[in-house]
């Protein structure tokens, strides 16, 4: 059974004036909460982004990696067609 927001909202009132009606002010936790839920939040996007950061870097690096190996692998292919052509050359004349 899923709680939804209006449900959960009238939860929360009844619990502040079940409190409320044995004495126990509630107030200033409500205050507090108020400050501290957005700053959680505001921490919890941070920590989501710096992590997608550093997996975009990561895929990054990888990335350049690779390229680094094909590139070097295009050069040694490029001296291999290159000793080819000199020898077709020779066997030519």
């Amino acid at each position: 059974m899923e709680i939804n927001e209006i449900t959960a909202a009238i939860a929360i009132v009844l619990a502040i004036v079940m409190l409320n009606s044995i004495g126990i002010n509630i107030a200033p936790l409500l205050y507090y909460a108020i400050i501290v839920i957005p700053i959680v939040y505001l921490l919890i996007l941070a920590k989501r982004y710096v992590d997608a950061k550093a997996s975009e870097s990561k895929i990054s690096t990888d990335l350049h990696a690779k390229i680094v190996l094909l590139n070097e692998s295009m050069d040694r292919i490029e001296k291999k067609v290159e000793k080819i052509e000199s020898i077709l050359e020779k066997v030519s004349e």
